[in-house]
């Protein structure tokens, strides 16, 4: 498919916040004769573009491949399972190492692969201190207040710089095209960025313990899009590709708009797992719990209610969020987006959510498989010359500077 058609494809698959935002940037000509048609056939106001020198050529446009099979991971994926579950999760880091190295090398831009680099001790060093904190932070209130406030100014101290060096950690140890990514933000930037996310995202574990009334709950609730958009503006905001700098342009209140349009889709999911749950109860009225502990049944039931949940409104708010993301990040001159949409991801979602219970969790492997397959291959990639040109002026000018070593971090916390 050629750029033409590849970017008629990309505004037809666009919403119409995605069309109005993209009309006030900068365009090649065909690029913006294209999408005043697509503008025009909807209704929607045509802006002027932001950037007034618009050259007169088309763009390239690039799409990734993924070429990862479901037979094929299922080896790694069981392999890794059995070995974790017989070190008791020690092997876990050696195997999100295969994992990913696995699907980075199966996705593919402009006929090359990306690769992963990670060391699993690093991994395994974070997944423990990470295990630490978590379970200070489960138990330490069951203890006493004070023990309970100490773990929420430990996680409050660290967390940013932890977020950051999880970050460091997983761009630097990614490359495409032999070169690596990385993550430039300083300790002040990372704790300026996430430590109010952190102060309100923990805010309800101290005010429950001091106070009875729960309206604060609703603060940390009315927040959350608001955390998510800061958390992503930090990710994409300090991240580069050997000299060049991603760029992100915030967008909180598009957030907050997602978000509210995804609370009809829980309320639906809601909905839906309650009458199931419903019928299961009136079936089984008066029988013996199936486990023989009715605990452990309602731990079930209440996986099924969450399960429902997900079904319906995960599809969705994955789907909106990545078009957001996407549309807002850039790399120098390079534009992203995504035609990824939350329909065709409910029936993937809903497809591999069903045979993955009905196969008792094998079918897993492939459902991982056919969602990266779409997520990635939804991504469009737009630049003014060739990626392979791009890249070789990016390539040259690091091996002007010399490229750091991307194991120096050496921390993962499985972010």
């Amino acid at each position: 498919m050629d750029s033409e058609s590849l970017l008629r494809k990309r505004y037809a698959d666009s919403s119409d916040e995605e069309l109005t935002f993209l009309a006030r940037q900068g365009f090649t000509y065909v690029a913006w004769a294209l999408l005043q048609e697509e503008m025009t056939r909807r209704g929607l106001p045509q802006p002027a573009p932001e950037v007034a020198d618009v050259a007169v050529k088309t763009p390239y446009v690039s799409q990734p491949v993924f070429t990862g099979a479901g037979g094929e991971y299922f080896r790694i994926w069981s392999v890794n399972l059995l070995l974790t579950l017989s070190t008791l999760g020690v092997y876990s880091a050696w195997a999100k190492v295969r994992k990913a190295r696995y699907f980075r090398n199966n996705t593919q831009l402009d006929g090359h692969a990306f690769d992963y680099h990670g060391n699993p001790v690093a991994i395994l060093r974070g997944r423990l201190l990470a295990l630490v904190l978590f379970t200070a932070y489960s138990w330490a209130f069951a203890f006493s207040k004070v023990a309970g406030l100490v773990t929420v100014l430990v996680l409050c101290s660290a967390g940013p710089w932890l977020v950051m060096r999880a970050q460091q950690f997983a761009l630097g140890n990614t490359s495409f095209r032999g070169l690596r990514f990385g993550f430039r933000a300083q300790p002040r930037q990372a704790y300026a960025a996430l430590l109010p996310v952190l102060v309100l995202w923990l805010s309800p574990a101290v005010a429950g313990v001091f106070m009875t009334e729960p309206w604060w709950l609703g603060w940390t609730v009315l927040g959350i899009p608001w955390m998510h958009h800061r958390l992503k503006a930090f990710q994409r905001g300090h991240a580069s590709y050997g000299d060049q700098a991603f760029t992100f342009t915030p967008s909180a209140l598009r957030f907050y708009a997602v978000y509210a349009k995804g609370v009809g889709f829980v309320f639906i999911g809601s909905l839906v797992g309650g009458l199931v749950l419903a019928a299961l109860f009136a079936a089984r009225r008066g029988a013996d719990p199936i486990f023989g502990l009715s605990s452990i049944e309602s731990l079930i039931y209440g996986g099924v209610a969450v399960l429902f949940m997900y079904v319906m409104a995960g599809p969705y708010y994955a789907a909106r969020v990545q078009q957001l993301v996407w549309s807002r990040t850039r790399l120098g001159d390079v534009r992203f987006l995504t035609v990824i949409k939350a329909w065709p991801l409910f029936r993937l979602v809903f497809r591999n959510a069903a045979l993955t219970v009905l196969t008792a969790g094998v079918y897993w492997p492939w459902a991982a498989i056919a969602m990266a397959r779409y997520r990635i291959e939804s991504v469009r990639v737009e630049s003014a010359a060739p990626l392979a040109t791009l890249a070789g002026g990016i390539q040259a000018a690091v091996s002007a500077l010399g490229e750091g070593a991307a194991d120096a971090f050496g921390l993962d916390i499985g972010l």
